[in-house]
């Protein structure tokens, strides 16, 4: 983590549409949380069984930019959300590590 990046916990409450503009933007929304994986922006990534909720937690340099990175989501206009600076995080990564044996 670089000195000046900030870890956030975000709160999605999900207002799923059954009229198509909303499943037509979930590969969008999928290749975006992709991208921000890669990018080491996106620490977490979780949705509640019944669809309505969904938890990320982000790597950024400031509230402003997660607001940024939040609002460039497509699905984020379905969506009301909350986010709360963490003092940590500590997760297992599922990553394989290669091994030189």
């Amino acid at each position: 983590m670089d000195g000046g990046d900030k870890q956030y916990m975000v709160e999605f409450d999900v207002y799923y549409q059954i009229d198509g503009d909303f499943e037509a933007k979930i590969p969008s929304q999928r290749k975006a949380i992709s991208k921000l994986f890669e990018q080491g922006k996106l620490l977490a990534y979780s949705l509640s069984k019944e669809r309505t909720k969904l938890w990320g937690v982000f790597l950024v340099s400031s509230e402003s930019e997660l607001v940024q990175v939040i609002d460039a989501l497509p699905l984020t206009p379905y969506m009301d959300y909350d986010y709360s600076e963490l003092l940590f995080h500590n997760g297992l990564s599922l990553i394989p590590t290669m091994s030189m044996n």
